[in-house]
């Protein structure tokens, strides 16, 4: 019986471009922002804060906010010595789950809150993942042979060092 040849070809390429994007997913959900610790007190009216709810905050909002909620996410657009007023961007459910909203005036008594967090813009966490994925296309292209490795032969004329498929 004769024998069939034929050619291999080699998966690595498709390992490594799998491997880049699984890390890509990774530190784009990573993000480019950060949430700062739980902390008390008058939360700031110039930057997005997270008003995080205790059990009676989250019966007392269901009906406008949902049931479950954890965190509610907005500029402050007002507060008195009792509760807060938001422009609502984003509602935190307990399980993980969120709605993005579009700026709605929501009303949160203090007393509703254990205290609040402040998600803020990462210079650092920025820097690192626009590092991460100029690094990843970089191994990319050289990994799948996108970029030539071919070297002049005596006479000028290119040869390539690579297989061809």
């Amino acid at each position: 019986m004769a024998q069939r040849r034929g050619r291999t070809v080699s998966n690595r390429p498709l390992r490594v471009a799998g491997a880049i994007l699984s890390t890509l997913a990774l530190l784009l959900q990573v993000g480019c922002y950060e949430t700062l610790p739980l902390q008390q007190g008058s939360p700031p009216t110039t930057v997005s804060v997270q008003l995080v709810l205790n059990d009676a905050g989250r019966a007392a909002v269901s009906s406008k906010l949902g049931s479950a909620v954890d965190k509610v996410e907005g500029m402050l657009t007002a507060q008195n010595a009792d509760s807060y007023t938001l422009a609502v961007s984003e509602v935190f459910q307990l399980g993980g789950s969120s709605t993005k909203w579009n700026g709605e005036s929501v009303t949160v008594s203090k007393d509703w809150t254990v205290g609040y967090q402040i998600h803020r813009f990462s210079k650092s966490k920025t820097i690192i993942l626009a590092s991460a994925i100029v690094a990843a296309a970089i191994v990319f292209f050289v990994t799948t042979g996108l970029i030539g490795s071919g070297s002049p032969d005596d006479s000028g004329t290119i040869k390539s060092t690579g297989q061809t498929h």
